[in-house]
């Protein structure tokens, strides 16, 4: 039988991530200058969250400042739930939480580091590989 793949076969090595301190302005520079969708979210090491684009056009709608100069803090904007996982974590058991869950981020944790982020769109492009593959 063949070996199932890992979600570090599959995850975006070494992340980028943010103090929850942190204006949430400055997340959403970070982020579109990044080009990226998700941030893991930290207070020194310690994840705390995962702060989305999603999370801060909601934010605008819901009336805080996330504009440049706003006084909004990514802590106030993130979303406080962290599905971690370890790097050595079956590919299929993670796509499975992910659904069960309804989550679109996982974040890749080794011995309490971030090691690594792992989103919908990740899995997206996976199956779109497997797709092509012939036979």
């Amino acid at each position: 039988m063949a070996q199932q793949p890992t979600i570090e076969s599959a995850m975006t090595p070494f992340p980028y991530s943010v103090e929850a301190d942190a204006h949430a302005s400055s997340a959403r520079t970070m982020m579109t200058q990044l080009n990226i969708r998700h941030l893991p979210v930290r207070e020194g090491e310690t994840l705390v969250g995962v702060l989305s684009d999603w999370g801060l056009r909601r934010a605008a709608e819901l009336g805080l400042d996330v504009s440049s100069g706003g006084e909004a803090r990514v802590r106030d904007v993130c979303s406080k739930e962290v599905l971690a996982v370890a790097p050595e974590e079956p590919l299929a058991n993670v796509l499975t939480l992910m659904a069960e869950k309804h989550v679109e981020t996982v974040l890749v944790v080794r011995n309490g580091k971030l090691a690594g982020i792992f989103t919908v769109t990740d899995a997206c492009k996976r199956y779109a590989d497997l797709l092509r593959k012939p036979g």
